[in-house]
């Protein structure tokens, strides 16, 4: 692929996406909750429309797997920072979301994510995300961006800020279709673990 592709529309608003991981990791620590859901809501909207232009532009293997790899540095980011968020409302040691649900998502993204790279030093080939790759991102961008307005509206109440909460039970969805769109994932590309002999 040319250099100047590199820097086509869609994959300039996955460099975006990229850099507003941090403005909305320091404002989330900051707990500033309206720029940080800004920022968040500004990452989501990028995904979308670059996915939108890439259709248009002609899907690049560099572009998705750019795409895959900053989809899971945001989310993994917001993620962490809702399991780190620390509230005197909160009875010592108590979450939003427990570590083990960020252990599950942020395993199942390592493991896809080597056997995509395993995938391109092998055949030269990326491999794109499927229908519910796309549904897991969806959920799990929606469920965070739902999160951080609950934040930004119920900052000081018990009614969002409690150990199994709203924010938990939510996050519960793209937990599942997390673990199952990875086992989806393994099983369609289980050609990829094969010994030949």
């Amino acid at each position: 692929m040319s250099s100047h592709q590199y820097f086509r529309l869609a994959n300039l608003l996955t460099f975006a996406r990229l850099l507003l991981t941090v403005p909305f990791f320091l404002f989330f620590r900051a707990k500033m909750m309206l720029p940080s859901a800004i920022c968040f809501g500004l990452a989501a909207l990028t995904d979308f429309f670059d996915g939108r232009i890439a259709r248009k532009e002609g899907i690049t293997e560099f572009g998705s797997f750019m795409d895959s790899i900053v989809d899971k540095i945001l989310t993994g980011t917001a993620l962490i920072s809702l399991c780190l968020f620390q509230h005197e409302l909160l009875a010592d040691n108590a979450r939003l979301i427990p570590i083990w649900m960020v252990v599950v998502i942020l395993s199942r993204e390592l493991v896809v994510t080597i056997v995509r790279i395993v995938v391109v030093l092998k055949n030269g080939d990326v491999i794109s995300a499927n229908k519910w790759g796309k549904y897991k991102t969806v959920t799990q961008f929606s469920v965070i961006t739902i999160s951080l307005v609950l934040l930004m509206f119920f900052e000081d109440t018990d009614v969002v800020i409690q150990q199994y909460g709203p924010i938990f039970f939510m996050m519960l969805l793209p937990v599942v279709l997390t673990v199952a769109s990875g086992i989806e994932f393994l099983y369609g590309n289980r050609n990829v673990f094969s010994v030949k002999t």
